[in-house]
């Protein structure tokens, strides 16, 4: 059985752990917080063992960065030196580089990783980038670990993962956004407040599971909704002629340029 030690427990990497443990990862965990407090918690619902302190750290396989990106620094002050230098290196924190990692913590093998907050119900997207001294074999037991509950793209240069942050990291928000807007302008219109927000969260979701298990493409599916002078097509046509496109490029363009700013000054 492989370890796997987190150096933090925030709601993302309490996700994945958790995660990891429902799906009977053939893993053993052990946790670490400076408080203790989210480590013991963590550690009582996935059977793990709480680190108390980083004077020693043990020999794992895997070692997971969870802590915020702003921490790393004096993270890797106390730990570094202190790793498995065998061990792959597992970073979810965003615009933290590989060679940031590799030369914080003298370690070698790193997989950097932009999740999502669907993670938090099983429905996770994952992307990976993986630095070179990562194995083969090591890169597909990691693929299957993560791909057994959650969805898990495999980039080959980590600009792309800058450039994809703003679509599946920042997506969510996007939606919850959207959604938000929906509900207030339902109950502006009168509709209750209770109602209002559980018809967008089945419409989003019915839209969702309609994309995933259809064979046909977002237009379409959008084409089929739409009826010529309809009430649809109305909507739509606001959309057009305030130029939504440009703004959702325009937001997505930002995006990139921050996930890139954060990665040149970490």
């Amino acid at each position: 059985m492989k370890s796997l030690l987190s150096f933090g427990c925030g709601n993302m990497a309490r996700a994945i752990i958790e995660g990891l443990y429902n799906k009977q990862a053939e893993l053993s965990y052990t946790l670490y917080t400076p408080s203790q407090k989210r480590a013991i918690e963590l550690a009582g619902v996935v059977n793990g063992v709480v680190l108390e302190t980083l004077l020693e750290v043990p020999k794992c396989d895997y070692y997971m960065l969870s802590c915020k990106p702003q921490q790393l620094k004096e993270l890797a002050s106390e730990i570094k030196g202190k790793l498995n230098p065998d061990a792959v290196v597992i970073s979810i924190l965003a615009g933290s580089t590989v060679a940031t990692i590799q030369d914080l913590l003298g370690v070698t093998k790193v997989l950097r990783i932009m999740p999502n907050t669907p993670a938090l119900v099983g429905a996770g997207v994952n992307a990976f980038y993986f630095s070179d001294e990562v194995s083969a074999s090591e890169r597909e037991h990691l693929v299957k670990l993560f791909d057994s509950f959650s969805k898990v793209f495999v980039f080959e240069t980590e600009d792309e993962i800058d450039k994809i942050t703003g679509f599946s990291g920042s997506g969510p928000a996007y939606i919850f956004e959207f959604s938000r807007i929906l509900i207030q302008k339902m109950v502006d219109m009168g509709i209750g407040a209770d109602v209002a927000s559980e018809m967008v969260k089945w419409t989003v979701f019915g839209a969702s599971k309609l994309q995933l298990e259809s064979n046909e493409g977002p237009e379409t599916l959008r084409n089929n909704v739409t009826s010529k002078k309809g009430v649809t097509y109305e909507a739509l046509e606001v959309f057009k002629s305030e130029n939504m496109q440009l703004m959702v490029e325009k937001a997505i363009d930002a995006a990139y340029n921050r996930s890139k700013e954060l990665s040149k000054n970490s």
